[in-house]
């Protein structure tokens, strides 16, 4: 089951470059977006993490400044910003032009009407400290949902801190939680699945029958054979790479109600555009 947000039609805001020295009144301040190595509290091994701003944006703020953004990662947050929705300002290092233009470029090449995020699974925003770290954890899974103020039986799962199902401790141990929204929700009703890539987060959006899948990643080297399950039987009628433009879908499979492909190697960002296959 899907639920949706209030669909507009307006074009989704391209990100602007903001001076260091002007006030932005209106804009809250979000930390850089990027990718560190963690050593895993269950062996010597590290693990990837993602630093995403994508829950900020899916719990509700609309304008965002990227303030003094480390060398890097001007073109990951002219994506991530542009991939959630949000109006963005960018202050990217200054080695960081040339690379942070061709990214606002392609994006005004793929602007399109802006499309309501898609998700099956429904966080009962309490005002708890534990959820934001609830939902960025969800983000990192790619376990698309929305932040709701009340339960929503329209959702395939609602998540309530402090139910049953999901207590309070629960949180405290992110990979056991993920498992266990995981578990209760169930892989077929998934609606974007990511194989052979920690790296890549997603935000899916649609309105009737179109959808528009917007994959970020986050890691500073290309993420190579990212393997894409959406729900749902589709046709891919367009797939852009920001780096790579002649890149095109590899593997396309439809099976158990899916369509499945394969990104031979994706830099950045890409966005897939799909229409039911007739």
């Amino acid at each position: 089951m899907i639920a949706v947000v209030l669909f507009a039609a307006a074009l989704v805001p391209v990100p602007q470059l903001h001076d260091r020295d002007a006030q932005a009144p209106g804009y809250e301040k979000v930390p850089p977006p990027q990718l560190q190595r963690r050593v895993s509290e269950a062996s010597a091994t590290t693990v990837p993490w993602i630093d995403s701003n994508a829950w900020r944006f899916q719990r509700g703020l609309k304008k965002a400044l990227y303030a003094d953004l480390p060398l890097g990662s001007g073109p990951l947050a002219a994506a991530e910003g542009y991939a959630w929705g949000a109006d963005v300002l960018l202050e990217p290092a200054p080695k960081d032009a040339a690379d942070v233009g061709e990214m606002l470029a392609f994006i005004t090449r793929v602007n399109a009407p802006r499309m309501p995020t898609l998700a099956n699974l429904g966080v009962v925003d309490d005002g708890s400290e534990e959820i934001p770290e609830v939902l960025n954890l969800l983000s990192r899974r790619n376990l698309l949902y929305k932040v709701i103020k009340e339960e929503d039986p329209k959702l395939d799962l609602n998540i309530r801190l402090g139910s049953k199902q999901f207590p309070k401790d629960s949180a405290r141990n992110p990979n056991d939680f993920a498992a266990r929204v995981r578990e209760r929700l169930g892989d077929e009703k998934r609606l974007v699945r990511i194989f052979n890539s920690y790296s890549v987060l997603t935000n899916l959006t649609g309105a009737g029958d179109r959808r528009r899948l917007h994959l970020v990643n986050y890691a500073r080297l290309p993420a190579k054979d990212v393997r894409v399950r959406v729900s749902g039987v589709y046709e891919i009628v367009m797939l852009a790479d920001s780096a790579d433009p002649a890149q095109q879908a590899r593997d396309i499979v439809i099976a158990d109600g899916g369509t499945e492909f394969t990104l031979g190697r994706l830099t950045t960002y890409a966005v897939v555009d799909l229409e039911p296959k007739h």
